[in-house]
């Protein structure tokens, strides 16, 4: 048994070896070292991307939420002067009806002393004549223009200043 002797077939297996290694660092280590460079790239190029979408998507999220948060202050604010206008409008409504009914109320009592004062003025005309009537039966005299003029005046003036 040759085991300790010189073995040809392992030494042209390690040049073929060899060979083989050179052959393949010269023609296939390149292009396979560029591919993965170019891999490598690529991943690369696409983690920016990502991050960069990520970095607008926040953006965004923020402006989004800024215009959220802007409208809802709008809306607050809208509905406080609709507020505040319709208490305005309720307060100016109340007045203006407070305002009426203080003018029917004068001018109602205005048309009462107005009716008072043509009763009682009527009523002294009734009173005036009547107690003329009654005097001159009482008297059964005629009495003349200037006489009874004298006693109706002093009748009116004694009537007016009783109390009515």
């Amino acid at each position: 048994m040759e085991s300790l002797g010189f073995n040809g077939t392992l030494l042209a297996q390690m040049f073929n070896f060899l060979v083989l290694l050179i052959l393949l660092r010269a023609v296939a280590y390149k292009p396979f070292m560029n591919m993965l460079e170019k891999r490598r790239e690529l991943i690369e190029g696409s983690i920016a991307a990502a991050e960069e979408d990520k970095k607008q998507a926040e953006q965004l999220r923020a402006t989004l939420q800024a215009d959220l948060q802007r409208s809802r202050e709008q809306a607050t604010e809208m509905m406080a002067r609709a507020t505040k206008n319709a208490e305005e409008q309720a307060q100016q409504i109340i007045e203006a009806a407070k305002a009426e009914a203080a003018r029917v109320k004068d001018s109602a009592l205005s048309e009462i002393q107005r009716e008072k004062e043509r009763a009682v003025a009527e009523l002294r005309d009734q009173v005036a004549t009547l107690s003329i009537l009654v005097a001159g039966k009482i008297i059964d005299q005629k009495l003349n223009d200037d006489v009874q003029k004298d006693l109706v005046n002093k009748f009116v003036k004694e009537a007016g200043d009783l109390p009515c």
